[in-house]
């Protein structure tokens, strides 16, 4: 998913709850790091954050937010990584109050994971992560976000998982990429939320309080065209 894609996205998810939630996720990830450098991502060893922390990085250096710039930590760097790919676990024994780590797991963490999680969360470490609802891992987190979206069954409200197609045409009508049924999809609703993150992290509005953010989303709703 590019940069055009995600945002479009984004637009589109104004209002909704996964819209709100990562936006509130983010915003908490930067309010409580606090120290310069302090924000490290972390996840399994065959499935590194490797894709999250590019793209935070990326927004972030963009935005001109130097102190929160991620840092990926490491099972094991081999010994001819380049310095911002060779940060081992040894970090995670430094860490401390100020910090945060972000933690992304697609499928349930295996204890090795958790147990590392609930060792730095013992430092004073602030616990996010990106997860599928594992109940283990949540209840270590401070504050988790499940990239799942609140879509109406017929009697009441149910979650489902969402994507954004690649393999869509191009709209010829605005040459904007067109966007699936955000509603029927799922393989990649994982990977769009990491995006929603990115993009939100490095929004100005990010550091403001959340009743002023609030207040001007109620705005710009009242003032659109109706639908």
């Amino acid at each position: 998913m590019d940069l055009t894609r995600a945002s479009l996205l984004r637009e589109m998810l104004t209002g909704t709850e996964l819209g709100s939630r990562t936006t509130e996720f983010a915003h908490s990830l930067r309010r409580f790091t606090t120290r310069t450098g302090g924000l490290m991502l972390f996840g399994p060893p065959d499935d590194e954050p490797w894709h999250l922390t590019a793209h935070l990085d990326d927004e972030l250096h963009r935005a001109g937010i130097e102190d929160v710039r991620p840092s990926l930590v490491r099972w094991a760097p081999p010994p001819d990584a380049p310095p911002h790919l060779s940060i081992g676990l040894d970090r995670l024994r430094d860490a401390g109050r100020g910090e945060s780590l972000l933690v992304v797991a697609e499928e349930d963490p295996a204890d090795t994971l958790l147990e590392r999680i609930s060792d730095v969360r013992r430092r004073g470490t602030t616990i996010f992560s990106i997860g599928n609802g594992d109940k283990d891992l949540a209840s270590l987190s401070h504050e988790s976000l499940i990239p799942e979206l609140l879509v109406p069954d017929g009697f009441g409200w149910t979650t489902r998982r969402i994507e954004l197609d690649h393999d869509e045409p191009q709209s010829a009508a605005n040459d904007q990429p067109a966007v699936t049924d955000l509603e029927s999809r799922s393989a990649e609703g994982f990977e769009m939320a990491q995006h929603l993150v990115s993009l939100a992290a490095a929004d100005e509005e990010t550091g403001q309080p959340a009743w002023r953010r609030r207040l001007r989303a109620a705005i710009e709703r009242l003032s659109g065209e109706p639908g």
